[in-house]
């Protein structure tokens, strides 16, 4: 068994990768400035730590990748709404910080694994994208691609420690991951936003048209995904794209929430500017090509939208009756 370091441990994704790993029989630290409040079935066990900090932290992160055999470097600003109001936080967590961390890794010779996302291709209208496809992205003037540049770049940064350094690695480009714990206050992503709205009965704003698309992944078979490539031989030296390849529209998905949800909210239309201000660019169309991570670790995303969404608004239900807080 390994010990192994995740960043943003805490987050969405986060936690139930280091459920998963802890659950491997894995040594797990992780590292976030949460609260850990998504991580409380596992805290206090044996295997598992906790450090609220930041990986902007140096001293507290070299200390912690010398001594593991593998980081799961998750920590991010991922939220559109932060890196087009805060495009300078997004660059120097999402990029400056992440330099770092690679430069460490590749000291001491301990693999990344290396969360990117979808946002790195950026509005080509060829899909569904192959992980070699071209990059098609706006003026450095708009702060809407500030995070899908960190993290392009932080790619160039794998490729270049491995070419020069030897760093092992392997990178993941996410597609829309959702299910139970995802935030749904503070967050510019479709599903959260209109989560929220049909939680509290509230009108349910679509951005723009509702045409456009994107490909949503449940969140265990994104996990799943992520530990099986981490811990593969033949995956290193790549990114892959880990999400489902079933195109929806932003008005499809708000319409089957709505049926789950037996909600009788409304749908209203809210341009883009609207919501993000100036700044902000979308993105017509997102869809993931899946055979290069299906022909390297037999991967495919299995769980349907329809049943991801209906786990995930039932247990948002049942947290409501509770005392909805989040």
């Amino acid at each position: 068994m390994s010990r192994i370091v995740v960043t943003g441990g805490a987050g969405f994704i986060g936690s139930y990768l280091c459920k998963e790993l802890v659950n491997q029989g894995h040594t797990v630290v992780c590292i976030d400035l949460s609260d850990g409040d998504r991580l409380k079935e596992i805290r206090g066990h044996a295997k598992f730590t906790f450090i609220r900090d930041s990986i902007l932290n140096h001293t507290m992160m070299e200390r912690e990748i010398k001594q593991s055999d593998l980081i799961f470097h998750l920590a991010a600003i991922a939220d559109p709404m932060v890196y087009v109001t805060e495009p300078l936080t997004t660059l120097q967590l999402d990029l400056k910080a992440s330099i770092d961390i690679f430069e460490m890794a590749a000291s001491n010779g301990i693999k990344v694994a290396f969360a990117s996302t979808s946002e790195v291709y950026g509005r080509n209208p060829k899909v569904p994208w192959k992980e070699d496809d071209e990059r098609v992205l706006g003026s450095t003037q708009i702060n809407r691609w500030s995070y899908s540049t960190a993290k392009a770049a932080c790619e160039h940064y794998c490729y270049a420690y491995a070419q020069q350094r030897g760093l092992k690695f392997v990178i993941y480009r996410f597609f829309n991951i959702y299910g139970p714990l995802l935030d749904t206050l503070g967050n510019g992503r479709a599903i959260p936003i209109m989560l929220q709205q049909f939680l509290l009965n509230e009108p349910v704003t679509i951005h723009g048209d509702g045409k456009q698309t994107r490909s949503f992944t449940y969140i265990e078979d994104a996990v799943t995904a992520v530990a099986d490539l981490a811990f593969s031989e033949k995956a290193e030296g790549g990114a892959y794209n880990v999400g489902c390849d079933v195109e929806t529209s932003i008005l499809e998905i708000a319409t089957i929430m709505k049926e789950v949800a037996n909600s009788s909210s409304e749908l209203i239309f809210v341009p883009h500017e609207k919501v993000f201000g100036k700044s902000y660019e979308d993105i017509p169309r997102r869809v993931p090509d899946v055979s290069k991570v299906r022909d390297v670790i037999g991967w495919k995303a299995s769980i349907s939208l329809r049943e991801g969404l209906t786990r995930t608004i039932h247990y948002y239900q049942a947290e409501a009756k509770k005392g909805f807080s989040k």
